[in-house]
């Protein structure tokens, strides 16, 4: 049973530090990590919509 479980602790990966940080799953970048984030409220969009609207040309 003492040799299964030497046998069995040489089959795991060897410990490397620097790999294991660079390509842990919360160090890898994605493209969702260069999204823009969205910096106006739905409302701030709809009150520019409509002051933009109300300052065009030829409007009362």
């Amino acid at each position: 049973m003492q040799q299964l479980a030497i046998a069995g602790a040489a089959s795991v990966r060897p410990f490397n530090a620097i790999k294991d940080i660079e390509f842990a799953r919360c160090n890898v970048l994605t493209s969702a990590d260069f999204r823009q984030p969205d910096l106006k409220t739905q409302l701030q969009k709809l009150f520019d919509r409509l002051v933009a609207s109300l300052c065009k040309p030829g409007h009362p």
